[in-house]
């Protein structure tokens, strides 16, 4: 039989239990397994597991109550409890899916091969709007490399998701980027005053590249009637060439 001083620990356990499963928004199957506090290092390690025969759903055909083929040990950076860091360890298991094989499953709290958790990816975008990556780094102590990943990630993301078809008037210009004479070009919708493309360097080939992603978004390079930059003969050389509207016109 327990001792009172073992059962008040298990009782205060099961609460931080209960407290932490409810912060972290885990649902079945996934279960918290154990807490590992350690003040000294200033972290805390929270681990997940799921139940001795548990069933997924295979993440391409959907089919239910597929076993579990293997797993593989991954840790998430999470959200800071309080001071001290946080991380997330759970063996992510593959499924055998009777219909198209062995596949890893996705996991509610973090996307495909990330490091962090979708709460962590949330807090560096926000941050990284209104911070420098460096500064962003030094603030969640992490390396910058990781913080560009994340941020790559959701910028090209949301750029697929961009359309162009109403870009009917645009505007171009470069600008210095860093010393040594390193420029970027932008163009920008006159129409919303949103910059839609930026790549590197001033020359007339600027112009081609922004013609071919604004074709992959929908636009119809036909329709651009009006283009405002300056007297850039590289600019000038690169929207007569690539759109016909602005074409030389014969003597």
């Amino acid at each position: 039989m327990p001792s009172s001083e073992q059962f008040q620990k298990e009782s205060v356990y099961k609460v931080y239990e209960d407290l932490f499963r409810k912060a972290l928004n885990i649902d079945d199957p996934w279960q918290l397994t154990n807490i590992d506090f350690d003040p000294d290092g200033k972290r805390i390690d929270l681990y997940l597991d799921f139940a001795h025969g548990c069933k997924f759903e295979c993440p391409v055909c959907n089919k239910p109550g597929c076993s579990a083929y293997d797993t593989k040990e991954r840790v998430w950076r999470h959200l800071n409890f309080f001071q001290y860091k946080a991380y997330l360890h759970c063996r992510v298991p593959r499924i055998e899916c009777t219909e198209c094989g062995i596949h890893r499953i996705e996991i509610p709290w973090a996307r495909k091969r990330s490091g962090f958790t979708l709460l962590m990816d949330a807090l560096i975008v926000t941050m990284s709007q209104c911070m420098t990556i460096s500064d962003v780094a030094k603030q969640i102590c992490e390396h910058d490399t990781r913080i560009w990943k994340v941020v790559n990630h959701y910028v090209k993301e949301a750029r697929s998701r961009e359309d162009f078809s109403d870009v009917t008037v645009i505007g171009i210009d470069e600008t210095s980027c860093a010393k040594g004479h390193k420029y970027v070009t932008l163009e920008v919708d006159f129409d919303t005053s949103k910059v839609i493309h930026v790549c590197e360097g001033k020359d007339s080939n600027t112009v081609s590249i922004f013609k071919k992603d604004y074709k992959k978004h929908d636009g119809n390079p036909g329709n651009i009637h009006s283009i405002c930059c300056d007297m850039s003969p590289a600019f000038i050389s690169g929207i007569h060439t690539e759109f016909q509207y602005f074409a030389k016109k014969p003597p």
